[in-house]
């Protein structure tokens, strides 16, 4: 047994759970890369080498399979939007720009990386001056994704196509104040049926608490309407929003602020269905004592003052209407320190600092009042970085969430994992090591590819590998 492991490439056994790793690929001259996951029974990597697209398959020991170069893809001008996969083929959303013109295109390949279909999803026409930047939103079965661009000041274009017929739903110039909360990802919401909830925030100052609300627009082909949800009694400190399709129902959690928006004193919980008239539900809860003392690991009265670096990393829905709040505790401090080279006027460079800390979860129900409340401790520092190996990710049961990271960033180092109840009981455990493998995890870009297994990239040293994680 122990012969046959070393063969597949130095899988490691470990108490409940088995690791193959890939070989190392150089990407000291990569732009990108992109896990694209499994297809058939191979499992597929994409590569952005800036003057070549590349498809690096592994079987399923995470041998190399072949490579392949992608047909059809321009070698100048193209900028790679999203990569998606599908049941049996993958897609690559890119912008192309010739002689001024901006096209944005999507390109269908088979699980063998062979071109099977192209279509051009917009024409920007001439933008010599206002060159679209360009973000996606992809619906929950990812069966519907929305392109926009706000690039330009007052105006939003967005365009709504479905990835497995590769038709446009809807193509719309969204006009917004130049005073509106700015424009971006989180505020953004996308049903299966490529309804766009675009959701605008107004008012979240404590002068004109009482007019604090959130406008909430509602895009599908052929209509647009838009509607309010008062909220004047907090200030918010960070909130997402998205869309339960099981429900048909708009789900926003966040944090709120009694007075200091940059402490958090507590969450809440919106729904609403778009086709019922009934007015939104709106709840919040206080953070209670109980919960400062767990998450500080003291009593004191400064415990009652608030969260600080308390950010709303994501939601996830529940079978049942509710949802759960994950909220981690991340910060950044830039400061200068003297340095050989790369000086600024005063003689020094910056120097930016990642901290990301505890995470704590808030089950929320779906008459909005809270289920419990369960603090996750971890502490994660990185310099000069931009945290690529710290947060975590959530792997997905039916019966339990699991929370996977690096207890440290650095070479050698022990990974860890929550495995988290819906009742939010929690165990940790050691997940594996990484001392003597030339790994270091990036686990927030990892990929879950089915009930079992995830996929993992590592960077040492300018040589990517990728991990399969299964559990058993």
């Amino acid at each position: 047994m122990r012969s046959l492991l070393l063969l597949l490439l130095f899988p490691v056994l470990l108490s409940a759970q088995t690791m193959h790793i890939s070989e190392g690929l150089n990407i000291r001259s990569d732009y990108g890369y992109e896990l694209i996951g499994r297809l058939r029974d191979r499992i597929l990597v994409f590569r952005d080498k800036y003057d070549e697209f590349e498809i690096q398959a592994y079987d399923q020991q995470m041998r190399p399979a072949w490579n392949r170069e992608l047909e059809g893809l321009d070698k100048r001008g193209v900028q790679i939007i999203a990569i998606t996969a599908g049941k049996n083929d993958f897609s690559v959303i890119y912008k192309l720009r010739r002689r001024g013109q901006v096209l944005l295109r999507l390109h269908k390949y088979d699980p063998g990386a062979n071109l099977i279909d192209t279509a051009t999803i917009k024409d920007y026409g001439e933008r010599l001056f206002n060159v679209p930047d360009l973000k996606h939103l992809q619906s929950e079965d990812h069966s519907c994704m929305v392109v926009y661009n706000n690039a330009e000041s007052g105006r939003l274009e967005a365009t709504c196509f479905r990835m497995d017929k590769m038709v446009v739903l809807w193509d719309r110039v969204i006009p917004y104040e130049d005073t509106d909360t700015e424009i971006n990802a989180e505020k953004f919401a996308l049903s299966n049926d490529g309804t766009l909830f675009l959701i605008k925030e107004k008012n979240n100052r404590k002068g004109r608490i009482e007019d604090h609300k959130f406008e909430v627009t509602m895009i599908k082909s052929g209509s647009e309407s838009t509607r309010t949800i008062a909220v004047p009694e907090i200030l918010t400190s960070d909130v997402l929003f998205e869309y339960d399709n099981q429900h048909q129902q708009l789900i926003g959690a966040g944090l709120y602020s009694e007075k200091n928006r940059e402490r958090a004193n507590g969450a809440f919980f919106i729904r609403f269905s778009p086709a019922d008239p009934v007015r939104p539900l709106v709840k919040y809860e206080p953070f209670d004592d109980h919960f400062f003392s767990i998450l500080r690991r003291k009593d004191g009265e400064e415990d009652s003052k608030g969260v600080l670096d308390a950010k709303a990393a994501q939601i996830i829905l529940r079978h049942d209407g509710g949802a759960l709040l994950i909220v981690e505790r991340t910060h950044e401090i830039m400061r200068g320190a003297t340095s050989t080279r790369g000086f600024w006027r005063d003689g020094s460079r910056l120097v930016v600092d990642y901290y990301y800390d505890d995470l704590f979860i808030v089950a929320l129900q779906p008459d909005g009042k809270t289920q419990w409340k369960t603090v996750l401790h971890k502490k994660q520092y990185s310099q000069d970085d931009d945290g690529t190996f710290s947060s975590y990710f959530p792997f997905r049961n039916a019966d339990k969430l699991r929370f996977l990271f690096n207890d440290e960033i650095k070479y050698e180092n022990t990974c860890s994992e929550y495995v988290l109840t819906p009742f939010g009981d929690f165990d940790r455990n050691n997940l594996l090591t990484t001392e003597g493998q030339t790994l270091r995890l990036r686990f927030r870009d990892a990929k879950q590819i089915s009930n079992s297994e995830c996929l993992i990239p590592s960077e040492f040293r300018n040589k990517l590998r990728v991990v399969l994680l299964k559990f058993q």
